[in-house]
């Protein structure tokens, strides 16, 4: 796709200025469409760097190059200053070895004035992404490798077969996958559709929700957590504060931290909230869990530590062990 540039001009009243002491300004909005693209021969990983944004992220097996498009606004005290400081801002896409990066590219003048509106990058099924920035993320069709680190922001990702990591400083988790999982956040939900027997690892100081296609083999090491509603296959349990549990020969690991948040573990076919709706790009949290409802009341009945015997009738040996315990606000008209 050969590179494009469209330029637009807006007229913004009231705009509080991020530098600005108290006062509000009359001026311009400069706004620049932009479409490009870049081979993708011999690479292996892909590394996208942005400043805050929307960043949607689709992978198909059959896509040998790379192409990237969204806006740049920015603002300014006369038309003319509005598209110049927008045209000043890029995205510059580099390759060393096997790893091509895109990146923003912003003089220091605009830095504080100018906003990556939206990008949607479209790229190989078949190359790892490391994606790094701010702001919320869409990813989908990617099968290898997936690592995602935001400041903060919503992150949602759909399908993968390798390993999905995610870190975000305040933000929901949705994922549904066939891959392992490592996701951490410091203030959020986190939500796994595990597809595949593969490892859960969850760091998060809000509630999480996982639903399990296969509940055979797990290694269940549950901390730190408010209310635990365990509804598998295999197992059944409510408690609060800590569960550790191995099922048969405990070979997949599902290790949550949970902060003091509840947590439920179940069935695929089961919850259905995964499906519904989602994420919240508003980066609040508008979900309900759907165990609140039975959250009143319960009690641990293992909390003396008694071995449990699994209600599936099966051979398997089973231990148990409870311990209780940028947005401006602005009007403009065309």
């Amino acid at each position: 796709m050969p590179s494009s540039r469209t330029w637009a001009l807006l007229w913004v009243g009231s705009v509080g200025l991020a530098l600005a002491v108290s006062a509000c300004v009359f001026g311009l909005r400069g706004q620049l469409n932009f479409s490009e693209g870049a081979s993708l021969d011999d690479l292996q990983t892909v590394q996208i760097q942005l400043p805050a944004t929307e960043l949607t992220v689709i992978g198909d097996p059959s896509r040998s190059r790379a192409d990237w498009s969204g806006s740049w606004s920015t603002l300014g005290g006369t038309a003319k200053s509005a598209l110049e400081d927008a045209a000043k801002a890029e995205l510059r896409w580099e390759t060393w070895g096997h790893i091509g990066r895109l990146s923003a590219v912003l003089p220091i003048d605009i830095r504080d004035i100018t906003k990556l509106d939206s990008l949607k990058f479209e790229t190989s099924s078949s190359l790892a992404h490391e994606i790094e920035g701010a702001g919320d993320v869409f990813v989908t069709g990617i099968d290898a490798f997936v690592s995602i680190e935001l400041i903060g922001g919503n992150v949602e990702v759909l399908g993968g077969l390798e390993q999905i990591r995610v870190e975000t400083g305040i933000g929901n988790i949705r994922v549904s996958t066939g891959a392992g999982v490592d996701l951490r956040t410091k203030d959020g939900h986190t939500r796994v559709s595990s597809l595949a027997f593969a490892p859960v690892f969850v760091d998060s100081e809000g509630p999480v929700t996982i639903e399990l296609e296969d509940a055979e083999d797990l290694d269940i090491d549950v901390r730190n957590a408010g209310q635990i509603i365990l509804d598998l296959d295999t197992a059944a349990h409510i408690g609060e504060g800590s569960y550790l549990r191995t099922l048969g020969s405990g070979s997949r690991a599902i290790q949550i931290r949970a902060g003091g948040g509840d947590v439920v573990l179940r069935m695929a076919d089961e919850g259905g909230s995964s499906e519904e709706g989602s994420t919240d790009t508003s980066g609040e949290e508008s979900d309900t869990d759907e165990s609140d409802s039975d959250s009143d009341g319960a009690s641990d009945s293992d909390s003396d530590g008694a071995s449990e015997t699994d209600e599936s009738g099966s051979d398997e040996s089973d231990t148990e062990t409870d311990e209780s315990g940028s947005g401006e606000s602005d009007t403009e008209t065309g």
